[in-house]
């Protein structure tokens, strides 16, 4: 057995699990940055409803497009290659590993949730006056969120949300084929 295969690196671990994975485009890459956008997929083929979703007006940028959308979700990567590594349109798979986001979703939803009927199953336990109860999961719902996001800061400050470098994407490869 190997060296490697006995102690593998902290970035082998939390990839070693199930990660979910997407395909992005180079859109820009600036030294050792490497700026990507995720790619458009539907599943909808552009149905006859595709005028409202955006999905006819690829090309256009204007508010509300497909474009603007992705341009707003484009995201920056450590350019594990250096400066001649990647080049601009080129499509790579990125993943995100399934803990980080059970993670961030509980973080996010289970959180400020529980706190907030908490709070409320105490007020009205102790006071039981629906206003008061009201109020209860009202601050509860606030200190949940105040936790929530002091748990995503660390989170984020780890580096566990960040999408990490898979591979380069096969011509034919789409998201959710291998």
């Amino acid at each position: 057995m190997s060296h490697d295969a006995l102690n593998p690196s902290p970035a082998s671990l939390s990839f070693s699990t199930q990660s979910v994975e997407g395909i992005a485009r180079v859109v820009r890459v600036t030294g050792d940055q490497v700026w990507l956008e995720p790619e458009q997929t539907t599943s909808c083929g552009h149905c006859a409803s595709s005028a409202s979703c955006g999905a006819s007006a690829r090309e256009a940028a204007g508010i509300g497009t497909v474009t603007s959308r992705l341009q707003a979700r484009r995201f920056m990567l450590d350019n594990p290659e250096g400066s001649s590594g990647f080049h601009e349109g080129e499509r790579v798979v990125v993943g995100v590993s399934e803990r980080a986001l059970l993670s961030a979703s509980l973080t996010a939803y289970g959180v400020p949730l529980v706190f907030a009927l908490t709070a409320g199953s105490v007020t009205q336990a102790v006071y039981g006056e629906d206003l008061t109860t009201m109020l209860g999961m009202a601050g509860g719902l606030f200190l949940g969120l105040l936790v929530a996001r002091l748990n995503a800061r660390r989170l984020a400050a780890r580096g566990d949300l960040a999408p990490r470098f898979l591979r380069r994407a096969r011509p034919d490869e789409t998201c959710g084929t291998d």
